[in-house]
């Protein structure tokens, strides 16, 4: 197989994007060819075979294991919900930007769920709602238990891309929130409005669960400038 030596892309990149086209249609587990083997079939260096390895790995295709060399690894998006969230962190962005992608994002996310959820995922909902109100008063457990539910929520919608896009912007919460002074914001009143959404999406009513997850994303809204205030907010229209 010839590969495309592009002026602009260094060549462990372009055997890593043809290795991945093959990767992609093998099943978890599968063994891939030796470095030597990879060197010869596409006349290029173990060098340059090394440098694929560690690119396949870094998109989380692949991993290397003593004796056997390359592996197909569960891919399971980690590895880009991370890098996502850190162009999250980086970007010129506002925070209060963020939170209006959150509330496009969510509020769809709940709408589907009313139709699509999982009597897994209600319970999972719940069980999650219940640990927000147990821990009021302890930030990390609290946080954990209120960005749980909103994962819980993109996973009831049925369609997997709400869940990989919603780890990287909690992720992005999490450290947020982690130091904000102000976090949890009226504690009870998220406790309320989570229960809310969850009723909703157990009642199979798609406007309720609209309103419900509206109304809680734009009260957080509201508080943006209190919730990170070391970090750049838009000012009012």
């Amino acid at each position: 197989m010839n590969l495309d030596h592009g002026v602009r892309r260094r060549l462990p990149e372009t055997l890593a994007d043809t290795l991945q086209d093959e990767i992609l249609r093998l099943p978890v587990g599968e063994r891939l060819p030796t470095e030597a083997e990879l060197a010869d079939r596409f006349d290029v260096s173990r060098t340059v075979v090394r440098e694929t390895a560690r690119l396949l790995v870094q998109r989380g295709l692949v991993t290397v294991k003593p004796g056997r060399g390359m592996v197909v690894s569960e891919f399971d998006g980690r590895l880009i919900a991370d890098q996502y969230s850190l162009l999250l962190r980086l970007s010129e962005g506002s925070f209060e930007q963020l939170l209006e992608l959150r509330l496009v994002l969510e509020v769809e996310m709940a709408v589907l769920a009313a139709a699509r959820r999982k009597d897994a995922d209600l319970e999972a909902m719940h069980a999650e709602n219940d640990r927000l109100a147990a821990n009021a008063e302890v930030r990390e457990k609290f946080l954990d238990a209120d960005l749980a539910f909103h994962e819980i929520l993109a996973r009831a919608s049925g369609n997997p891309f709400f869940s990989l896009m919603i780890k990287p912007i909690n992720g992005f919460l999490r450290e947020t929130y982690s130091s904000g002074p102000a976090y949890p914001s009226e504690a009870t009143d998220t406790v309320r409005e989570h229960a809310e959404i969850a009723d909703a999406i157990a009642a199979g009513d798609p406007s309720r669960a609209r309103f419900a997850t509206e109304n809680h994303l734009r009260r957080i809204m509201r508080h943006a400038d209190r919730l990170a205030p070391d970090r750049k907010v838009d000012d009012p229209a």
